[in-house]
């Protein structure tokens, strides 16, 4: 984590651990105003790895301020890789090129079995009753 701007009162950090990750986004951010009284404004954003604090200087000193920014955003990173794998342990569905590689089979299988009206429907239907 590294400050990109430092003026009284605000500060404007960048992480690479929050890009493409908005459940650790929310998690920081939550934590944050819970934890700190003198803040008033935090964005956390995904999309870029940033994030801007703005607080009261007479409450909070900067460099605590980054010191449990660091903190909880490793905690939140822990966590969120333990959420992962236990999901990836749960998850017992096939892979996502897989299920497609099974509906286009099951496309040309009803196409050349059935006759013309009914090449089209039952593909649906299993669709439907399928999910998708």
């Amino acid at each position: 984590m590294a400050p990109l701007s430092i003026l009284p009162g605000r500060i404007r950090l960048e992480s690479e651990e929050l890009v493409g990750k908005p459940h650790v986004c929310r998690y920081l951010q939550k934590h944050m105003m819970h934890y700190l009284h003198g803040l008033t404004e935090m964005t956390v954003n995904h999309k870029t790895g940033r994030i801007l604090v703005r607080f009261d200087e007479r409450q909070i000193d900067r460099q605590d301020l980054t010191q449990r920014i660091r903190l909880i955003l490793h905690e939140a990173v822990k966590n969120a890789s333990e959420d992962e794998q236990l999901l990836a342990g749960e998850d017992n569905s096939p892979p996502l090129v897989t299920r497609h590689a099974l509906h286009a089979i099951t496309d040309m299988v009803a196409q050349a079995i059935f006759p013309k009206p009914l090449n089209t429907l039952i593909p649906m239907a299993i669709k439907v009753t399928m999910g998708r």
